[in-house]
């Protein structure tokens, strides 16, 4: 099943961070192995805030990353992986949202090394509803999925892009499966401006008689303008197809660029890693100036 509609414009963010990086001089070893560290300066509208990426974000395993400070009056306390490919760009760049059950860490090692195969820098936080790694801040444990405390992460994990100084800014995507899908649906459309193209697996929003809950609602999609590829499993028993079909249906009211495949016979987590999605997410944003 595949449903698509085309024309898009694309319109970058309005929202600049001063860009000073600071590189951290000699190698630290830790566990047997090289770490180096680059800092940002505190500048601009997060003074009082600190990026600090631990690795080599070249390497297998990819660097880890915190961001602690107070953005527009907002408390941050994040933590993600980094993953890039070999260079100095500028590079297009991912922004991953994992789903529940995961971390950051857990997703990027499924998904990212394709992704940077393919040329992109994945960038991958932890969000409320991540396990096994401290929840941080804005929110709770209480605000899994699409909240407003995982919308402000999304957001503040993209700008943090900026600050790496080989990331293109007009070229981020947006991927994310189940919770991490949910969540993308209301950072896109709360920040339109932030992502030039979106993709998720497991998701969609919910009817309007669920007044409440981690998959987002209508109203909160209503605001995305990017285009958008949908993949679900008809086998899904965790996030039902309507979901997504419901999604799908209110992006072709609002037209917008998209497309809906359902895989059959294919669970909730089978969608996750499939092949044939991963090769549509690639054509995907081939098609859509990524690449």
């Amino acid at each position: 099943m595949r449903n698509s509609t085309r024309g898009w414009g694309v319109r970058q963010s309005r929202w600049v961070f001063g860009l000073v990086i600071a590189l951290a001089a000699g190698a630290l070893q830790a566990c047997g192995s090289g770490m180096s560290s680059v800092r940002s300066s505190p500048t601009g509208p997060d003074s009082s805030g600190a990026f600090v990426v631990s690795g080599n974000p070249e390497s297998p395993g990819g660097a880890t990353w915190t961001f602690r400070g107070t953005v527009d009056g907002v408390m941050y306390d994040l933590s993600g992986v980094l993953l890039k490919p070999p260079g100095t760009g500028p590079f297009p760049a991912v922004v991953l949202s994992h789903g529940a059950d995961g971390s950051a860490a857990f997703f990027a090692s499924l998904i990212a090394p394709t992704m940077v195969q393919w040329g992109l820098v994945c960038i991958a936080p932890n969000y409320t509803h991540s396990t096994g790694v401290p929840i941080g801040a804005p929110g709770d444990a209480s605000q899994p999925g699409a909240s407003q405390a995982n919308v402000l992460r999304a957001h503040m994990t993209h700008e943090l892009l900026r600050r790496l100084g080989y990331v293109d800014m007009a070229r981020v995507a947006l991927h994310g499966h189940s919770m991490g899908a949910y969540l993308d649906v209301a950072a896109a459309g709360a920040y339109p401006n932030d992502f030039r193209v979106a993709s998720h697996t497991g998701g969609g929003v919910r009817p309007d008689f669920i007044v409440a809950g981690p998959a987002p609602s209508p109203t909160q999609a209503r605001g995305i303008r990017i285009p958008f590829q949908l993949h679900h499993g008809d086998a899904d028993t965790t996030v039902p197809l309507s979901y997504d079909q419901r999604f799908d249906s209110l992006l072709a009211a609002m037209s917008v660029p998209h497309e809906l495949f359902v895989y059959q016979g294919k669970d909730h987590l089978a969608v996750r890693l499939d092949p044939d999605m991963l090769a549509r997410v690639h054509a995907w944003y081939t098609s859509h100036g990524m690449f």
